[in-house]
Parts: structure tokens; C-alpha cells; sequence
């Protein structure tokens, strides 16, 4: 990994983890379905635009169907899920759930592109789904039907996110990096659009929200996006998707700077036992790197 590559890591994990805290400020005005629309839908355009100025060719003719499809599976419904998920969690749980995503990059890849399970990926989703268990238990929320629902919500996110990017990289090798972003946003935007407008409130939001809101899909889904496809193309699937590990020291720390909170014991040591599960699973340490050579 370059220095470069390094940066753009760094700088995604920053911004995504952001997200949660701007998702925590919109989703209560917009709900989990209005906050995904006009997320996409905003950044969609902004990112339509650079491809206008830049005269990117997006190869829409070719390849709609399967930027309508990874959109749906990679923007519209994670990004409702979260967004529902926020209205309950706290910033630092979404962030440290997230980590689920490599997880299920893996289990989908031996089944779609033919890649090993070993008895240490095994072990490392055993693992990791102790850690959420260990989150949902002992962390700073009551445990109930809302919170569960939540957690549930947030968990099928990340299982979408582990499937499409594996489809990304079978299906879409030759399809334009930005082609892949602006489609992928605009599309499931316009498709969507009807539940998206029926969500709008009468009521004018705060200037504090809509700041979110413009946030939330210029910096965390435009500028993120750019970054995450390039990524995809300089690293590869398995590794870009490991800025899941540092999206939650950036979830806990814009949590802890906007919304005053603060992560316990339990938590901190679920947190641990997801890393050190996916870790495992992407062969990140040395005993696993070993163990998949064999």
C-alpha cells in the first residue's frame, strides 16, 4: 500500500465514520427511507456534474442494469437500514457494526469467486459475531425490542455490503470507476424516488439538518465514493473494504465531539473481539496469513 493509497484509506475511513454522526442529526427529520433519498439523490448529482465538467464517459447504455442493481444493494437499502438503525443507536455503535462488512466480503467470496475458507476465517466469523452480541449486551443502551430491531437493521446493512462488492469486482471489471459511482447513486435514486418525495416533512427542517443532510451526501457519499471505487481498482475488494477497522475509531470520536458520547467497557471489548474476528477472516494477522497459505 502506498502513501497515497495509505491517505485515501485514512481520508474515507474519516468521512464514512462521519456518516453516522450526520445520519444521527437527519434520520429523526427525514426517517430512514427520506435520509437515504436524499442522500443518494444529492450525491448522485454532484457527482454527475464532475462527470459533465471532466467529460468522463459513464457508459450508461452498457452498463445500467448493473449499476441500477449494485445501487440497490450498495446505496439505496444499507443506506436506509443505517439511516433507521441511527434513529435509535448511538454514532459509535453503528460505526463498530459496521466492521460486519468484510465479514460477509469473505463468506461471499468462496462462494461466488471460489476463494478458501480456512478454519481461522471460521473461527474469525465465530468470533466476530461474538463481538456484536457482546456490543449489543453490555453497551450504554437498554437492550429491548427497538434497540434489537436496530441492531437487526444495521446487521443486514453490512451483509449487503459484503455481497455487493464481491458482484462488483465478477461483474463489473470494465465498467468506468465513475460510471460505477454516479450510476449507482442517480439510478436506485430516481427508482425510489415516489417513497423518497412521501417522506419529505411540511415542516422546514433546522439549519443544523440540512447542513447534515449536505454533509452527509456531498462528503460522505460524493467525495467517499470517488475514493472507495478508486481504492477498489489500486487494492481490490478484500482490502478497501477493510476501512471498516478504522471507521470506528472516527465513529467514536465525531460521536464523542457532537453528541458528548462516551463508549464503556462493554462495548470498547466487543468492539475488540469484532476487529480482532475480521482481522482473522481477511488474514490481517500473521497466524491466519499463514494459516491461508496452506
Amino acid at each position: 500500500m502506498t502513501a497515497a493509497d495509505l491517505t485515501r484509506l485514512i481520508s474515507l475511513a474519516a468521512l464514512w465514520g462521519g456518516s453516522y454522526s450526520f445520519m444521527r442529526a437527519v434520520a429523526p427529520t427525514f426517517g430512514g427511507i427520506g435520509t437515504m433519498w436524499l442522500r443518494i439523490s444529492i450525491a448522485g448529482v454532484v457527482l454527475f456534474v464532475y462527470a459533465l465538467a471532466t467529460r468522463e464517459d459513464l457508459q450508461f447504455g452498457k452498463w445500467w442494469k448493473q449499476y441500477l442493481f449494485i445501487g440497490l444493494l450498495n446505496s439505496a437499502l444499507p443506506f436506509a437500514l443505517i439511516a433507521f438503525a441511527m434513529k435509535t443507536l448511538p454514532v459509535s455503535y453503528g460505526a463498530i457494526l459496521n466492521t460486519m462488512s468484510p465479514f460477509f466480503a469473505v463468506l461471499f467470496a468462496a462462494g461466488m469467486l471460489g476463494e478458501r475458507l480456512t478454519v481461522l476465517r471460521l473461527f474469525g466469523m465465530a468470533l466476530g459475531l461474538a463481538g456484536v452480541a457482546t456490543i449489543i449486551n453490555l453497551g450504554l443502551i437498554a437492550l429491548n425490542a427497538e434497540t434489537l430491531t436496530a441492531a437487526a437493521a444495521s446487521f443486514m446493512a453490512t451483509c449487503s455490503y459484503g455481497f455487493i462488492i464481491v458482484y462488483t469486482k465478477k461483474y463489473t471489471k470494465a465498467a468506468p470507476q465513475l460510471g460505477i459511482a454516479v450510476g449507482t447513486l442517480l439510478l436506485p435514486a430516481l427508482l425510489v424516488a415516489p417513497l423518497g418525495l412521501l417522506s419529505i416533512p411540511h415542516v422546514m427542517p433546522t439549519g443544523n439538518v440540512v447542513l447534515s443532510l449536505l454533509g452527509l451526501a456531498v462528503l460522505c457519499s460524493s467525495i467517499a465514493y470517488l475514493l472507495y471505487y478508486r481504492l477498489i481498482r489500486d487494492l481490490g475488494p478484500t482490502k478497501a473494504i477493510s476501512v471498516t477497522f478504522l471507521i470506528p475509531v472516527f465513529g467514536a470520536l465525531w460521536g464523542s465531539i457532537f453528541f458528548g458520547e462516551t463508549i464503556n467497557g462493554g462495548a470498547f471489548f466487543g468492539g475488540v473481539i469484532v476487529l480482532i474476528g475480521v482481522a482473522l477472516v481477511l488474514g490481517l494477522l500473521p497466524l491466519s496469513r499463514q494459516s491461508t497459505k496452506t
